[in-house]
């Protein structure tokens, strides 16, 4: 299949050598400065691409999967900080008739993690005495603060804690409410990624945790991702994905 990459960062990068392991031809990779507003997509530069995988920058994203999608080209996102151009993106794609899969991780560990973390938030729920807490860490480049996993680990263990109305980045100084759900995050080193859950009773404390060796495992996913998206139309999550592969 041939593919396009929007962003050549190290998940860029990454995605490249999965891709031509697997067998696709990359026809074009457009960052930043080479295609900035998405102004360097185009029929030409995109070369038949079927699918382009965008691991570029928010506000990249917008212009990005719209001008893709006018040229019939689906995308998988997995880059994260769009939400709030995610009904403007996804307009877009429904209107050309095209395909969107994005994701905040494409980690297959990590999908399974999740469904750990779902189970987890649910047993907690009916035993008496377990406080939860999600610990997050990242390299010292990445720039959105929490991470989009990590939201969205936060959204799911609030949806199955009675206990938690909602959840907030943890503050120095600062005392917890009690009903939100502390979310702890750091950015150091050159780490990938690393979520831990923990259970905290008044007898013993449960540690659920993710840690990501390499980005080869998101790389994967997200050209499986591609693969599995090249003739379907419509939106998707790693959700549809993980349920058909």
């Amino acid at each position: 299949m041939k593919l396009a990459l929007f962003g050549y960062g190290r998940m860029g990068r990454a995605v490249e050598e999965v891709a031509k392991e697997r067998g696709h031809q990359i026809t074009a990779i457009l960052d930043e400065f080479s295609s900035p507003g998405g102004s360097g997509i185009t029929a030409e530069s995109m070369d038949g691409a079927r699918v382009a995988v965008d691991f570029s920058t928010a506000v990249a994203v917008l212009p990005n999967v719209c001008k893709a999608a006018a040229l019939g080209v689906s995308v998988v996102v997995g880059t994260t900080g769009w939400d709030d151009d995610r009904a403007a993106v996804e307009a877009c794609v429904r209107k050309a008739g095209t395909g969107l899969l994005h994701a905040p991780n494409f980690s297959v560990g990590m999908f399974l993690f999740t469904r750990l973390a779902e189970t987890a938030a649910g047993l907690a729920n009916t035993m008496e005495g377990y406080d939860v807490h999600l610990f997050e860490e990242h390299h010292r480049h990445k720039v959105d603060h929490p991470g989009g996993t990590a939201r969205g680990l936060a959204d799911l263990l609030v949806r199955g804690l009675d206990s938690k109305d909602g959840w907030t980045e943890l503050t120095p100084g600062v005392a917890p409410d009690p009903r939100l759900l502390q979310l702890s995050v750091a950015r150091v080193g050159e780490n990938p990624g690393m979520h831990e859950i923990v259970l905290d009773g008044p007898d013993d404390r449960i540690v659920l945790r993710h840690e990501a060796k390499n980005r080869a495992g998101f790389a994967r996913g997200a050209v499986l991702a591609a693969e599995w998206l090249e003739n379907r139309t419509g939106i998707y999550t790693m959700a549809d994905l993980m349920g058909q592969i």
